[in-house]
């Protein structure tokens, strides 16, 4: 199954922002709460946003990242989505993909 992108152009240069799974623990790990996003409305869909850029753009500054971000309209083209929700979609293919899937089996001992 593909993963969801965000893809747009910007100053006529084309992007297309994603997770990856090391990524979204890179953010995990700098304090970003995936659990408590509904406490920072204000700032969660920013601070996606930014990551989303370190698969594809990691090399834009920032800067940049954040005035794109100003620059963005909240839905999609067709107007079926808002950023927040495909940035949170996005995060959560990712999240899904770590979990384990795998044939071992595994049972508890307790003594």
């Amino acid at each position: 199954m593909g993963r969801t992108t965000l893809e747009f152009t910007y100053l006529d240069k084309d992007y297309t922002l994603a997770f990856t799974v090391d990524s979204v623990k890179r953010l995990e790990k700098s304090g970003f709460s995936f659990g408590n996003i509904a406490d920072h409305i204000v700032t969660a869909t920013e601070e996606l946003f930014v990551a989303s850029f370190n698969a594809y753009h990691s090399d834009t500054s920032n800067t940049i990242r954040k005035e794109i971000y100003k620059n963005m309209t909240n839905e999609s083209e067709d107007g079926v989505s808002e950023i927040g929700e495909v940035l949170i979609e996005m995060v959560s293919e990712c999240i899904e993909e770590m979990k384990p899937k795998g044939n071992v089996r595994w049972r508890v001992t307790r003594g």
